[in-house]
């Protein structure tokens, strides 16, 4: 957006200095791919995408113990579930969604080939936000109960905002509403995207936009439309994303693209890292120790015991893991996971939103809960074959729904699902014995992260309880 401030300096002379209006800085579709890749930045903060939203679905949950003594002060409170200390996406993800809001409302108006492409990203753009700030802050359709009734979700905020002038405050929506605002925004994007086998996966896609279309369903129930999209999402036509061959799991986390990442995010260390506060702040500094690699880490994110010990030693996935003391190899020895490892630059693992596994086992969700054990017992045995786990004791009865979320469990560890999983089951949020604190009921009220104060100054209805 400099460079177009600066390119189009004489045009805006008579407009004030500390401002360019949108119809200079939209004026051709530089300017729209501008805007677009703000937004995308805004993603990759430490407080969403870059950090936060990546493991505090673990931590808040029971695949991560936090280690008093190396953490740092970090995530103590999230691991013991305090109240109003939780996910904090709000800001983030509204500057995001205003960004998309503008390149929605007008790209229409200039002609350029590459504007469907841009347009489709913006609305797949805006409906995973919403989905993110959905299941953040309220309850999914399939568990509005646990909130004894309570159906409140976030504001819907459609149109751009330019400036103070055009502010508005807009009341909480409804779950459904919100939902269906998601369902709205990625079924428009779809026609609008190109082939997605080609498509770059460090940006939204097709086959990424069905994958979300799919999990979007599953949150709703919708089970057997979700089953359609997932298809949709891993039809060859549509993604070049592929289930790792057996062997392959760690090597597949250090290649950028991950070979099943439908979508990741690129973290690039000279925006994100800048000075040792960047460094220290990162994914690999939160989940290894310090001196580990040679390395000087606030790592305090331990694997919990609970979650190790759901693992074959010949799993693929146990290789993962490693035992290290808090910071040095002797003394007391925790449980590590080394899937933000720095291989592509230290500090900078990029973030998989979504995977081709993920999308495998919704499927399989979305299956067994029509009653197609068998066809979804399929699809958990062909994840298990490709991770070298053995495939003996796959339930081909109604045992398999909870399977399959065990096998969730050890397939997406820190990459933030594990909260939202239990959550949307109404399950309760499970804890690390060592952690002390009993499961939350699925109607505890700190399942839902604060409105912020803020906001509900200005009007909006706070969570219950808080």
């Amino acid at each position: 957006m400099t460079l177009l401030v600066s390119s189009c300096e004489k045009m805006v002379e008579i407009e004030p200095k500390n401002q360019i209006s949108s119809n200079v800085a939209l004026a051709n579709i530089g300017g729209y791919e501008a805007l677009l890749n703000s937004a995308y930045v805004r993603l990759i903060g430490f407080g969403y995408y870059g950090r936060n939203y990546a493991i505090l679905g673990d931590v808040m949950a029971d695949n991560i113990y936090t280690e008093l003594s190396v953490a740092n002060g970090r995530f103590i409170g999230q691991n013991a579930n305090q109240v109003g200390v939780h996910q904090d996406i709000w800001g983030t993800a509204y500057s995001v969604i205003n960004d998309v809001n503008t390149i929605i409302a007008s790209i229409d108006g200039i002609t350029d080939p590459r504007k469907d492409g841009v347009k489709a990203e913006a609305l797949a753009l805006r409906a995973l936000v919403y989905f993110d700030l959905a299941r953040v802050y309220g309850y999914e359709p399939t568990s509005v109960a646990a909130g004894k009734g309570f159906n409140l979700s976030v504001p819907l905020r459609l149109v751009p905002t330019g400036g103070l002038a055009e502010a508005q405050q807009f009341p909480r929506a409804t779950v459904a509403e919100v939902y269906k605002s998601i369902e709205d925004d990625l079924k428009a994007s779809l026609p609008l995207f190109g082939s997605g086998a080609a498509a770059s996966r460090f940006r939204l896609n097709k086959g990424a936009a069905y994958a979300l279309l799919g999990r979007t369903y599953l949150y709703e129930g919708k089970w057997a439309e979700a089953v359609t999209e997932f298809d949709n999402a891993m039809n060859v036509a549509n993604t070049g994303a592929r289930l790792a061959t057996a062997g392959n799991y760690i090597t597949a986390f250090k290649a950028a693209p991950n070979t099943e990442s439908f979508f990741e995010l690129v973290l690039t260390p000279a925006t994100q890292l800048g000075g040792v506060t960047g460094s220290n702040e990162s994914l690999y500094s939160y989940t290894h120790p310090s001196s580990y690699n040679g390395i000087s880490t606030f790592g305090g994110q331990t694997a919990s015991d609970e979650l190790y010990a759901l693992f074959e030693t010949t799993d693929d996935r146990f290789k993962m893991f490693f035992k290290y003391g808090g910071n040095s190899a002797t003394g007391t020895q925790f449980n590590w996971a080394d899937k933000y490892s720095g291989a592509r630059a230290p500090y900078a693992d990029n973030i998989k939103v979504i995977r081709f596994s993920d999308v495998l086992l919704m499927k399989a969700e979305a299956l067994a809960e029509q009653g197609q054990f068998v066809a979804a017992a399929a699809l958990v045995v062909q994840l298990r074959t490709n991770r070298n786990a053995s495939i003996t004791g796959v339930p081909v009865t109604a045992a398999l729904n909870s399977y399959i979320q065990d096998e969730r469990r050890r397939e997406l560890f820190f990459e933030g699902q594990r909260f939202f999983d239990l959550k949307r089951k109404a399950l309760g949020i499970t804890k690390p014995a060592k952690t002390g604190i009993n499961t939350l009921a699925a109607d505890d009220f700190r399942i839902l992260a604060p409105i912020p104060n803020g906001e509900f100054l200005l009007g909006l209805v706070k969570n219950p309880g808080y």
